[in-house]
């Protein structure tokens, strides 16, 4: 699994650069232009299934049907799989798709798809391709013009997102941070230098280490909020200074997956109530001491704005606000 991230919120970027017509692809029977594709030779469907992520009872009806349409499944586990199978009374063949898989794997799956054939997509747990693997088959999918079907279900990240008590209006989902102490401190400072929460996922033997890196970068108070073990019989919740929570995580054995969302950074608005605009982020992180070219990729993902434009608002920042290069 891969650290990335991924920026949510409720409103639209700033700036949206229209679509080429040449590039797209629709997944219907008929598209958006116009054309008839059912003349076209036929493909397959792609499900992708979002499962439980230890609860079978969060399993929804239309997971079930999808399960029972599809004529085969392609799971990150299949061991897993495979009980939840059980679970419906739905007998399918199965096959592992993971991070390891080889070229092949993939190959084979796209093969299945152009002939036609209905593939279903499941993770360990939670929904494929959210710092699980899932993008590469369906990307392969929207190439081949398949159509793909997404199958919500539950997500580690917003569902830690909406017990934690912090305004989620925007988040950032950073994923797995770096094993590296060094990197691991950068992205950090990187990620947390917003005023927005933040999600991470962690490892239990790194989760303790996780909570320490995020007191040394952002300091001992800031509130974090540490889901362990979600939905299952032994999901345990807690929030407070990370300071104190990195304590006393030291002090035991952690089992289970760990989500961890840390409150937004405190930047004092001139306006009450209102977004935080590209400007007022990058001063802000220009007071974290963050680099330009840093800043502008940041403002880039986040807003929209071109990487000119955001290198010019993050010169900016760095002169009001930052240490001078």
């Amino acid at each position: 699994m891969r650290a990335g991230f991924v920026w949510a919120c409720g409103c639209m970027p700033r700036r949206m650069r229209p679509l080429r017509k040449a590039n797209v692809s629709f997944s219907s029977e008929t598209d958006p232009r116009g054309e008839d594709t059912a003349a076209q030779p036929s493909r397959g469907t792609l499900y992708v299934v979002g499962t439980p992520l230890g609860n079978l009872e969060d399993l929804s009806p239309r997971v079930a049907r999808a399960l029972g349409e599809a004529d085969l499944v392609a799971a990150e586990d299949t061991r897993r799989i495979a009980k939840i199978l059980m679970h419906l009374g739905v007998r399918k063949p199965t096959t592992s798709y993971h991070s390891y898989s080889t070229a092949g794997k993939l190959s084979y799956l796209t093969d299945e798809l152009a002939a036609g054939r209905t593939v279903a997509l499941v993770s360990d747990a939670g929904t494929p391709a959210i710092s699980d693997p899932g993008a590469e088959i369906v990307a392969e999918a929207w190439k081949l013009g398949a159509k793909v079907v997404p199958i919500p279900g539950p997500c580690a990240a917003v569902v830690a997102i909406s017990v934690s008590g912090f305004p989620a209006g925007r988040f950032l989902f950073a994923g797995y941070p770096p094993r590296n102490r060094g990197d691991r401190r950068k992205f950090l400072a990187e990620m947390l230098a917003g005023p927005w929460p933040v999600v991470l996922y962690e490892a239990p033997g790194r989760s303790a280490g996780l909570l320490e890196a995020i007191a040394e970068v952002a300091g001992d108070e800031r509130e974090v909020m540490v889901g362990r073990e979600l939905t299952k019989m032994h999901e345990e919740l807690a929030r407070g200074p990370v300071g104190e929570l990195a304590a006393a995580w030291r002090e035991r054995e952690i089992r289970g997956e760990v989500t961890v969302v840390v409150g937004p950074a405190a930047v004092k608005r001139e306006v009450e109530g209102t977004a935080p605009t590209a400007e007022e982020v990058a001063e802000w992180m220009a007071r974290e001491n963050l680099p330009p070219g840093r800043i502008a990729a940041a403002l880039a993902k986040l807003y929209g704005v071109g990487r000119a434009e955001a290198y010019e608002i993050a010169q900016a920042a760095r002169r009001i606000g930052g240490r001078k290069d």
